[in-house]
């Protein structure tokens, strides 16, 4: 289950634009009119937002179902893949509450046959992505034991030394979920119903303990075939563990605006496990501006507040749950279809809320890598490698003006990009380009030790940039 990245030009609109006195009805107003032109376009999902303590939409667009023409709607179940963490890491904040466990404890408390590379590793590592254990070993829908996914998981070499760094690991994720299991001597999923969802009245969240009628699930869809709903591909036992307690997880838009207003208070977790749950423990890599808490990540804003925010995918669903605590917004918007650029909708709402004058992409529609001319794309290539590896601000200027798209360039200030190509140019400079390679919308340009991702459209017929992301 994979937490989708978000790009770091297209992200920075919303960490350094000022906040506007709009109102809640201006904003409403807004917001409807933006998701009455997506639905047109062909978004197929749920969304709620809140502003100020008002709930100023909770609606479904498109079709849950195609083939028997069910429209998704506030009550519609969608997978909401790695969102799913932050219920695994309140879980096990809730047990150490308990006074059954501590996040320092290692694992090796409650594994056994710990290798000596892993002794180390305790559940804060785990929470935190600083275990060093890989991303996955297997597939989401693929069969496992416990047993066989503990050795594998244990055979697998580490990344990096216990706690000197970040990945982000599922595996980590679902050795929490084992941990639950072992201290509270019940399921995964019995335990978190019981202290974390039905204390907070989420009755259409889990996996299996809903019993979901079938016409509330959603099916998935990709560009060319059904996916089909998520719950039908586990096997007679649930979720495999390559999925269990990293995500999979499946809820309704409603719910887990329940679950953002329960977590407001101290019924479910104290102010002390939240204040373990919201601190920025680790940065999410190397001069990502964001940070790793408990389940969720971090991005401090420039008007002194932060955005707690977590997202999710299995490449079909696709989930996104904005937090602005102090600020008092919260917005979730999750889908069941590919066929649309949608990890920017909350990108999107968020400068609805926080600009004034903004006026949302309503042109999210990806386009496939058989729409990218193999000139433009060679061009663009030479272009940009030629311009990133000098250190040549109006060069800089020059391709941000003309070989990116127009939202992405009124993100942010012109000053904020050259900054940021600055901090690109000293990772790069001097280095060769090894390899070029597409992978559906996103130019990936290897150089040397450095990937450099553009995320591609089409805009006018032209090819242009409309994200970067450096790793």
């Amino acid at each position: 289950m994979k937490k989708v990245v978000v790009l770091m030009c297209v992200f920075m609109c919303y960490m350094h634009c000022k906040g506007q006195n709009v109102t809640p009805n201006e904003v409403k107003k807004k917001i409807e009119t933006y998701f009455n032109t997506l639905g047109k376009k062909g978004f197929s999902g749920s969304v709620l937002v809140a502003y100020k303590g008002k709930k100023l939409i909770s609606e479904g667009y498109g079709l849950a179902d195609r083939e028997k023409g069910i429209k998704n709607t506030k009550q519609t179940v969608f997978d909401i893949g790695s969102i799913t963490k932050q219920f695994t890491a309140a879980g096990i904040l809730k047990l150490e509450m308990q006074g059954k466990l501590s996040v320092d404890d290692k694992i090796a408390t409650y594994f056994k046959n710990v290798p000596k590379d892993k002794e180390l590793i305790t559940i804060h590592h785990l929470l935190t992505h600083s275990s060093g254990l890989s991303s996955a070993i297997g597939d989401d829908y693929e069969h496992i034991t416990k047993a066989d996914f503990v050795h594998t998981t244990f055979q697998e070499k580490l990344a990096f030394n216990v706690g000197t760094s970040y990945k982000y690991s599922n595996v980590g994720y679902t050795l929490l979920a084992m941990i639950i299991e072992k201290v509270s001597g019940e399921t995964y999923e019995a335990y978190l119903y019981k202290n974390l969802w039905k204390p907070a009245n989420m009755f259409q969240t889990g996996y299996e303990r809903p019993n979901y009628n079938q016409k509330e699930v959603a099916v998935g869809y990709g560009k060319t075939k059904i996916f089909g709903k998520p719950n039908e591909k586990w096997d007679a036992n649930g979720p495999s563990w390559h999925l269990k307690g990293n995500g999979g997880v499946l809820s309704t838009v409603e719910d887990m605006y329940k679950w953002h207003k329960a977590l407001a208070g101290t019924k479910i977790l104290s102010a002390k496990a939240k204040q373990k749950y919201y601190t920025k423990h680790i940065e999410e890599g190397e001069d990502a501006g964001s940070y790793y808490g408990y389940g969720w990540a971090i991005f401090p804003t420039p008007r002194n507040t932060e955005l707690i925010a977590h997202n999710g995918s299995n490449g079909i669903f696709f989930a996104d749950f904005w937090r602005y605590l102090s600020e008092d917004i919260v917005i979730f918007s999750v889908n069941n279809a590919i066929s649309g650029d949608y990890d920017r909708i909350n990108m999107e709402i968020a400068g609805i809320i926080l600009r004034k004058d903004y006026k949302p992409n309503t042109d999210l529609g990806k386009a496939s890598d058989a729409n990218f001319d193999e000139v433009e794309l060679e061009q663009l290539v030479k272009t940009f490698t030629r311009t990133i590896q000098k250190k040549d601000k109006t060069a800089w200027t020059k391709f941000i003006q003309t070989h990116t798209m127009d939202h992405f360039v009124e993100m942010i200030s012109m000053e904020k990009h050259l900054e940021m190509f600055g901090k690109i140019h000293e990772k790069v400079k001097n280095k060769k380009l090894t390899e070029v390679r597409i992978e559906g919308d996103e130019l990936i340009l290897i150089l040397e030790d450095k990937k450099i991702i553009l995320n591609l459209e089409v805009q006018n017929e032209v090819l242009k940039v409309a994200g970067i992301f450096i790793e």
